[in-house]
């Protein structure tokens, strides 16, 4: 086996400490998103007591927060397959043979994929928290007691008194704009129409890449609506959080997976070693490929050597035509490693 140069360790060195810095970066940034998400306290806002925008009655989630993370992870998991298994069938392959590099491919636009999330949930959650804009069905769930010989004035001073909800939900009616759902579920579709465009490539379709992208979109803008339909949030709310999420997965594609993407496993190891082989070495199964023939096709010998035509003299004058003629004696058998030549009865007419 043999032994890896020192420049290659010392590269592989440098990319696991790159992975490191870029692990306890994630952590740094993951876990405010996440404490923020579970017990960040919302600003507390007042309100018209005959505002109808916050009256409307409560309504059970048609996608809860549960179902739309696991919906949203599986569905990223399933583009990166299905992007997979189409290259395979695409290359005429049995199943899937992935490469090192493919693998490598992977691994890098999913761990793309995970940063933008955290930085689009770092944003959506922080800016709910500093604006507490409330829900469209606020005054049912917080039920509040005010003085309401103040009406029709701006109502600062109140308590929840809503039984039939818990504290949760009570602290999450004041946290609509922007939605979350509108903005996790169009980041994921945006992100994933970025990876289809850029990964798969395939010949036997001409719609099938764009048709992939549209349901990403479609089902998104179904998730954003029913939060309208629920009473969950208002429209702007939905636009807002469409427009963050688009916005974050463009600009995290751009500046970051566009540059990483580009590069393979070798380049991340090692950018001053020699030339990279062109041969992939499969992980999983090897695709059969046709073997390059090195024979080199033979021109048959002409029956008449080059010479003999060089000492014809050259009777063709302007305006003249002349014709050649050969006179073959009786042939004579030679043996077939013998070349053909003239005999001394040909003659030239």
């Amino acid at each position: 086996m043999e032994k890896c140069p020192d420049n290659r360790r010392v590269s592989r060195r440098r990319l696991t400490l790159a992975l490191i810095v870029d692990v306890i970066l994630f952590l740094i940034v993951g876990i405010p998103v996440l404490y923020l998400f579970l017990h960040g306290q919302p600003f507390i806002r007042g309100f018209h007591c005959d505002d109808p925008s916050i009256s409307l009655p409560y309504r059970p989630d048609t996608i809860s927060t549960p179902v739309l993370i696991f919906t949203g992870f599986g569905t990223s998991i399933f583009c990166v397959v299905i992007v997979e298994v189409l290259n395979a069938i695409n290359r005429k392959c049995l199943r899937a043979c992935p490469t090192r590099e493919d693998f490598w491919f992977i691994v890098k636009g999913y761990s793309v994929f995970v940063v933008g999330f955290v930085i689009q949930e770092l944003f959506a959650e922080f800016v709910k928290r500093q604006l507490g804009f409330l829900r469209p069905n606020f005054m049912d769930v917080c039920r509040p007691q005010f003085n309401r010989s103040l009406c029709p004035a701006y109502i600062t001073e109140y308590t929840c008194s809503g039984s039939d909800h818990d504290a949760d939900e009570i602290r999450d009616s004041r946290q609509s704009f922007p939605s979350g759902h509108s903005a996790f579920s169009m980041y994921i579709a945006v992100f994933y129409c970025f990876y289809i465009q850029r990964r798969l490539h395939i010949s036997f379709s001409r719609i099938l890449k764009f048709f992939l992208q549209a349901a990403l979109v479609f089902t998104a803008s179904i998730c954003g609506l029913s939060r309208i339909k629920d009473h969950k949030h208002h429209a702007s709310d939905v636009i807002v959080g469409f427009i963050v999420g688009a916005a974050v997965a463009v600009f995290v594609y751009k500046l970051l997976a566009e540059n990483l993407l580009s590069t393979s496993l070798e380049d991340d190891v090692s950018k001053s070693s020699m030339s990279t082989s062109t041969v992939s070495h499969d992980l999983f199964c090897t695709c059969a490929t046709p073997p390059s023939s090195n024979v080199e096709s033979h021109t048959p010998a002409p029956l008449l050597r080059n010479e003999y035509f060089n000492d014809v003299p050259n009777t063709l004058d302007k305006g003249k035509h002349t014709s050649l003629k050969l006179k073959m004696s009786s042939p004579v058998r030679r043996p077939l490693s013998t070349p053909v030549t003239l005999s001394s009865h040909q003659e030239l007419v």
